[in-house]
């Protein structure tokens, strides 16, 4: 009997003609797994032979994974411009853009005077210089939004640590923080992969699958990055997240292996907003990653790796953005968002023309994009 994902003959026939080593950054759906795919933990994700869909792309980035050798298929016609490449061309959205650019660029030279002349970190200035992010759109829903279509600095870690940054800074407004402690996540996010600047740029950049060694010194980055903020007059919450950002509610994390309550709150914060980020990043060539798969991930995937009292919290607002927004089904059907189903937050109720669907009574159905 055929599997779910199985392909028919003349499609592996077609995808059979070249073995291509993708990063992930450019895998889009219709490449065809030419490998099993691992986890760093030897966990198997996906199998030969799969014929990619977003969510299956969403999954391997919830790994982590960076590179996956694949089938190509034929090419498909472009379709229509997508939600985020509308949102790419409003005003607001270039206006954004520039404000995000000044401030890239000032946290550099800020960084960069930081290291020449060894002096502490002004966190002052740098909240402030993020803030400069928040004062340029409609609300904080539509600023993840434009975030998530941001799709220029692709693979610079200072840059995914500024939209970490930003999404602990509203994620800490959603649970009701003081200003003070919203202060402190903002910069934990921006600091959480300090530890990088010691790795080997040759292992850091890598293209390919690393291999055990150059992964062991990968997740050093952790503790490379604890020692280098134990040198600055910060938070301590600060250091902690730069040390457990990795860690997972299960123990399945490192460098310590932490289980439950042992993590930091700050710390697993900053962990969904670093896996959110990175799952919804790398876009100039596949497009963005449908924020439903997401939602999807940390429903099955994520549940047992985060706190879901951090996290399911933080996923129903991501999700109420969409609320009232157009979606394409995997079955190409087009529909409008009414109702979030709270115990399936990736399958709400949808409405296409004067039918009522909900998505999570079937299990064939899911939401391929918003358009």
């Amino acid at each position: 009997m055929k599997g779910e994902f199985d392909l028919d003959n003349n499609h592996l026939q077609q995808a059979r003609r070249k073995i291509l080593r993708v990063s992930i950054g450019q895998v889009t759906p219709g490449y065809v797994t030419a490998r099993d795919i691992y986890s760093n933990n030897n966990q198997l994700i996906l199998t030969k032979d799969v014929k990619l869909e977003p969510h299956m792309i969403a999954k391997l980035m919830f790994y982590g994974i960076k590179s996956i050798e694949v089938y190509r298929l034929e090419e498909t016609p472009k379709s229509k411009k997508s939600y985020y490449e509308k949102i790419r061309e409003s005003e607001e959205f270039i206006n954004f853009h520039s404000i995000y650019k000044e401030v890239l660029d000032n946290i550099v030279i800020h960084f960069n005077q930081t290291i020449s002349q060894k002096e502490n970190l002004d966190q002052d200035a740098l909240v402030k210089e993020l803030k400069k992010i928040f004062g340029h759109t409609q609300g904080h829903y539509h600023l993840l939004e434009l975030l998530y279509a941001l799709n220029e600095y692709d693979n610079m870690t200072l840059v995914h640590s500024i939209n970490v940054s930003v999404i602990c800074n509203l994620f800490g407004q959603w649970l009701h923080m003081s200003e003070q402690d919203i202060d402190v996540l903002t910069l934990c996010g921006l600091m959480h992969d300090v530890g990088k600047i010691s790795m080997p740029k040759e292992i850091l950049n890598k293209p390919g699958k690393l291999t055990e060694d150059e992964f062991s010194i990968i997740k050093g980055h952790t503790v490379q990055g604890y020692h280098i903020l134990s040198t600055q007059k910060i938070d301590s919450r600060i250091r902690l997240a730069a040390l457990e950002h990795h860690e997972r509610f299960d123990g399945s994390g490192y460098p310590l292996a932490k289980k439950g309550d042992k993590i930091h709150p700050f710390s697993m914060i900053t962990a969904i907003a670093d896996v959110f980020d990175a799952m919804t990043s790398n876009r100039v060539y596949r497009g963005a990653i449908c924020p439903f798969s997401v939602l999807e991930m940390f429903e099955h995937e994520g549940k047992i790796q985060y706190d879901l009292r951090v996290s399911m919290p933080l996923m129903e607002r991501i999700a109420e953005i969409y609320i009232n927004h157009t979606v394409r089904l995997n079955t190409d059907v087009q529909g409008e968002v009414i109702l979030l189903n709270q115990h399936a937050l990736s399958q709400p109720v949808i409405r296409v023309g004067e039918e009522f669907i909900d998505l999570s009574k079937h299990n064939n159905l899911r939401i391929k994009a918003v358009v």
